[in-house]
Parts: C-alpha cells; structure tokens; sequence
C-alpha cells in the first residue's frame, strides 16, 4: 500500500509539472524569440543609421568583405534579412492593430450614445464548436532563395571630375551575365499578418549583375579634360573599365498582398518596396593606372521594386513550396571615384526568378470538421 501511495504520488506531481509547463511554455518561447531577435535588431538598426549618416562607413565594412563575398555576404545578408523583418514586422503590425480597433472605437462611442435608449433583448445562444468549422489566426514566417535571370535596358552615364571633366554618355548598352559567377541570386524572409494573412512584410536581398560593353560607340557630349569631346565616340575612350559585376546589389523593404481563396495550391501575389543600392563597383577612367581604378562596395543610392508572382504549393509538407515571378527595379548609383570625381547612371533591372521558400513556423490554423 505505501508503495502504491508513492507511485500515484509522483504520477500527480508530474500532471501538475505538465499543466505549468503548458502554461509557461508560449511565454518562454516568445522571451527567447524577442532575446534572439533583438541583437540582430540592433545591428541592422546601426547600418541604417550609418547609411543615413555617413555612407563611407557602411561603404569600408562592406568592404571587409570583398575576397570572400559569396561566404561571408550571404551570411551577413542572412542576418540583415532576419532582423530587418522582425523590426519591420514589428511596426508594420502595430499599424494594422491600430487601423483595424479605428473601426471598433468607432462603433463603441456610437453604441454608448444609444445605449441609454436600447431595450433588452434576448441573447442568442452561442453556437456549439461542433456545429461547423472556425477560422483561426495564422502568422506564416517564409524564407525563401531564388536564382533566375536579369537585363538591363540601355542608360545615360554622366561624370564629373575636377580636372576639367563634365560629359554624358548617351545610351550605354549593359549586359547582365547572369549565369556567369558570381551569378544572379537573392534571399528573401516574408511574415504574414496574424490578423491580416492576405497582408505581409517583405525583407529582399538581389545581387544581380550589369557590365557596361567597352567595345561599343556612343553618342556623347561635353568635356573631358577640359577638352571638348566628338559627338559620337568607342565608350574605352572614357571608361576602362565601368561593371557591376560582384553585385549590382539591392536590399529593400516590401509590402506584399497575396490572394489566398482561389487556389489552395496556387497563391498569387504582389508587392512593392523601397531600399538602398550597395553594388560593389569596378571603374576605371581611360588612362588610368589600375591602382588609381575603383573596386570596392559602395553605397551609392535608393533602390525602388515591384514584383508580382506565384507561389506553387505542390509538394506534400505545407513547410516547401517553389515560387516564379517577375520583378523589376530602379536602381539609382552614384559612384565616387579614387581619383576624385562622381560617375552616375539610373539602371533599371528586368528580372525573371525560380525560387523556393521554405515556412519555419505556422501558429493557427483551421479548425473544426
């Protein structure tokens, strides 16, 4: 008997132990979760304020970098990409709390006006869970990778430098290589609303590519030199050299809609964003020695995109999916010459993308029969 009593002693301390854990275990995660995040936070909190403030600096850490971009960038990137989505994430659903109690406040003050005049009424009774099914909140966290291919159409390049230089390059042709290394790729963290899941939050990183053809003739203007320059002119008689080719790199901030009832398995959507321009720039003036020539990253302006697409669910588990879309970009560069100087061009980039995403985490779903 007293063996007997011990054994059923020790089951009921366990049920107990079991019925905390349940109750402590959403806060616990949810303190981890905010302890993870918060560093990285930080971080992408000071490149902001470094780019706002000084984009030299933000300009010699990417630099560090340089020699083995294709490890330490995606990484970096990673980081970047994580923590500008839970800060964003952060804000963007405080903004739709906000909007969505408007509504709510509204009807409480139009209700206590006429409450001193309401009758009472009989209170239905609340409908039995099993009558039929019910709609839980779902918050999605997606990672996705993608590769694809990118063109350039043709731009204008103006430089200005303190010898006398002051000229436009009309029409300068770009190609993108995009298959060729390092080649056209991108990473990307999505978060869909809790209360909103057609709404979300986009972080977007691109590396694309765009090489101005030294072999072609271009129409021109205006003084190089201090010497005026022919209308029409091969480009190597200016540039060296003028690539983009270890990144025409973008990251942006995007608001993103999804059309979730047409198709459980295929998921339209589109998005827009805004974000910053650091492409790791190569160019070098005619003439020039190569220890005179630029190559280094640089933060040179403001990145715009819109994208639209579609998401195919077709593999078994929820937590993979594959994805295509188009997706096309202004990227706005302003590049600082070693030797003094600034040369600027607009390129827009036309991008074709094959990814995948894969969902870390689903909290909700559908309930009921």
């Amino acid at each position: 008997m007293g063996f007997a009593r011990m054994r059923a002693a020790e089951w009921r301390a366990r049920a107990g132990d079991s019925q905390n854990a349940g109750t402590t275990g959403p806060l616990r995660g949810k303190l981890l979760r905010l302890i993870a995040v918060a560093p990285l936070a930080c971080l992408l909190t000071g490149l902001v304020w470094m780019a706002a403030a000084n984009t030299s600096d933000v300009a010699a850490l990417l630099n560090r970098f340089a020699a083995i971009h294709m490890l330490l960038g995606a990484g970096v990137t990673s980081v970047a990409l994580y923590a500008g989505l839970s800060l964003v994430s952060g804000i963007g659903g405080a903004i739709l709390t906000i909007a969505e109690a408007a509504p709510r406040l509204a009807m409480g003050g139009a209700m206590m006006a006429v409450l001193p005049f309401a009758q009472p009424a009989e209170t239905p009774e609340p409908a039995s869970p099993s009558t039929g099914a019910q709609s839980a909140a779902r918050s999605e966290m997606q990672i996705g990778l993608y590769g694809g291919f990118s063109q350039s159409p043709n731009s204008d390049v103006k430089m200005v430098a303190p010898d006398g230089t002051d000229l436009v390059l009309k029409d300068v042709v770009w190609k993108s290589e995009s298959l060729k290394p390092s080649p056209y790729y991108g990473g990307r963290g999505v978060d869909w609303n809790s209360r909103f899941p057609n709404f979300g939050l986009m972080v977007d990183f691109t590396h694309a590519k765009a090489t101005a053809i030294r072999s072609q003739t271009v129409t021109q203007s205006g003084k190089r030199s201090g010497t005026d320059i022919p209308p029409s002119e091969p480009f190597e008689k200016t540039f060296r050299k003028l690539e983009f080719t270890h990144g025409l790199n973008m990251l942006t901030f995007n608001g993103m809609f999804r059309a979730t009832g047409l198709h459980r398995r295929i998921i339209p959507y589109v998005g827009i964003g805004a974000g910053f321009t650091v492409p790791h720039v190569e160019a070098r003036r005619a003439g020039e020695d190569k220890e005179d020539g630029v190559s280094e990253a640089q933060v040179t302006g403001i990145a715009l995109q819109a994208l639209g697409g579609i998401e195919w669910r077709i593999f078994k588990s929820d937590r993979r999916s594959i994805f295509t879309e188009y997706k096309f970009a202004y990227t706005s560069n302003d590049v600082e010459l070693q030797t003094g100087g600034v040369v600027s061009t607009d390129i827009f980039v036309h991008q074709f993308v094959l990814g995948g995403y894969y969902t870390p985490w689903r909290h909700g779903a559908v309930v009921g029969r």
